[in-house]
């Protein structure tokens, strides 16, 4: 079982989270507008993520550095399910993690929920959305 999945299923806060990462992650996420970059504001970012959300890994699949882990659960009483590639580095600290989420509506009320929690913490432009690709839930 990986590290993260690990932490995560122990309850694992900062601390734990922030044990596990290389001081350079980087860190992919499908609500925000750029990659959240080193140890401390990404070890944030995952516990906040984690506080807006229920649910659970269903499956995990290791290839050499790389781990895939599938998890569902709830937003707001809303289906979601992420999917995440994680590279971890030869002493065993995450490196990158890359997450896609489903379905499109319930990736907006994740998007809703944490940038409520988040937003001031690690700043708005990680929210910023142009113009031209700017769409609205309906």
């Amino acid at each position: 079982m990986h590290v993260l999945r690990k932490v995560r299923e122990a309850g694992g806060g900062y601390e734990q989270v922030a044990a596990i990462l290389a001081p350079d992650i980087v860190f992919n996420s499908p609500v925000l507008s750029r990659p959240v970059i080193g140890r401390d504001l990404v070890a944030r970012v995952m516990v906040a993520s984690v506080a807006v959300r229920d649910g659970h890994y269903v499956s995990e699949i290791k290839s050499g550095a790389l781990t895939y882990l599938h998890w569902k659960g709830t937003i707001r009483g809303e289906a979601i399910e992420s999917f995440e590639v994680i590279r971890d580095d030869d002493n065993g600290l995450i490196t990158e993690r890359t997450v896609a989420m489903r379905p499109f509506a319930s990736l907006l009320l994740f998007r809703q929920e944490f940038r409520a929690c988040m937003q001031d913490e690690i700043g708005a432009d990680y929210f910023s959305v142009p113009a031209a690709l700017a769409i609205e839930a309906t």
